[in-house]
């Protein structure tokens, strides 16, 4: 898969990225979801920053059979 390029925040700015995975089983064919969210700011932040809308957003969310 191929990645998203890098992103540039400024101060103030904040960052969420989203990617999912999915992951096969070896015994019976079951399978696992994993979804990874991380979130990035640049400079100070507020305790509920990462609560609100962030400033950019990259998403990497596959779908997934």
């Amino acid at each position: 898969m191929r990645r998203s390029p890098a992103a540039r925040l400024a101060p103030g700015e904040w960052l969420r990225r989203q990617v999912n995975y999915r992951f096969a089983g070896t015994h019976g064919g079951d399978w696992t979801y994993r979804l990874d969210t991380l979130n990035v700011a640049h400079g100070s932040a507020t305790i509920d920053l990462f609560l609100g809308t962030p400033t950019r957003h990259v998403d990497e969310l596959a779908a997934l059979r």
